[in-house]
């Protein structure tokens, strides 16, 4: 008998995803601060997959509907009171997040990357990779095991990831993500700091938490305690 045709072919993928935590049912506040939020962060939310999560029920296809109005893509909820709505509209239900975040948005929602703030520390030991060209919006650029060196610009609306370090040697827009696979000695720095996101083993901030002096300024991020901390460069 031949073998059976193959018409599948499986691929890991570092994907990151945002967790939003609803902590107020209110629809119409939740649709007002999510659309302030898409309308700071068009380029970062057009697209993005969010895992929901909520410590009370509340209705799901309202939010779901929300959240895809204002270009967000729920990929699931984390399990909870949603879990049982959720399978009721094919959505999977997700393990809570037990991990460490920053809340982005304070007080409706709260995004956070996929985190690996369960998995043992990965130092980074390969040689780093290196881009000349800048990053273009949409594009996702992933070094594995190890330092990413931007020698340009990273767009609105590409992300940049690290197992290790980034660098970016010019403009910082976009996602930065470093110490994917939990390194909490890695850093992001970077010439010119005008990013929409920084996270750090899962640990992050988003633009409206970081319109402070550093903005446009060389800058970098790191962990302290657990928390994120961002300072100045003298570069």
């Amino acid at each position: 008998m031949p073998s059976a045709k193959k018409v599948l072919e499986f691929k890991g993928r570092m994907l990151s995803l945002t967790r939003v935590r609803v902590l107020d049912s209110d629809p119409h506040a939740i649709e007002a601060q999510l659309r302030e939020f898409a309308k700071q962060m068009p380029q970062a939310v057009a697209g993005m997959p969010v895992i929901l999560e909520s410590d009370t029920a509340l209705d799901l296809g309202g939010l779901l509907s929300i959240l895809k109005s204002v270009g967000m893509q729920p990929v699931g909820v984390s399990d909870g009171p949603l879990a049982e709505s959720a399978r009721n509209w094919g959505l999977p239900v997700l393990p809570p997040d037990t991990g460490k975040t920053a809340r982005a948005i304070p007080e409706a929602a709260a995004p956070a990357p996929a985190a690996a703030a369960a998995a043992p520390t990965i130092v980074a030991a390969k040689p780093p990779k290196i881009i000349t060209t800048p990053v273009r919006s949409g594009q996702q650029i992933y070094a594995e095991g190890g330092d990413l060196i931007i020698i340009n610009t990273v767009s609105p609306g590409a992300e940049v990831i690290a197992d290790g370090c980034v660098h970016v040697y010019g403009t910082l827009r976009g996602r930065a993500i470093a110490g994917a696979k939990g390194d909490t000695t890695a850093r992001v720095f970077c010439r010119r700091f005008e990013a929409d996101l920084v996270a750090i083993c899962g640990i992050y901030a988003v633009a409206e938490q970081m319109q402070g002096e550093l903005r446009n300024k060389p800058a970098q991020a790191y962990l302290v305690d657990g928390k994120l901390k961002l300072d100045r460069l003298d570069w």
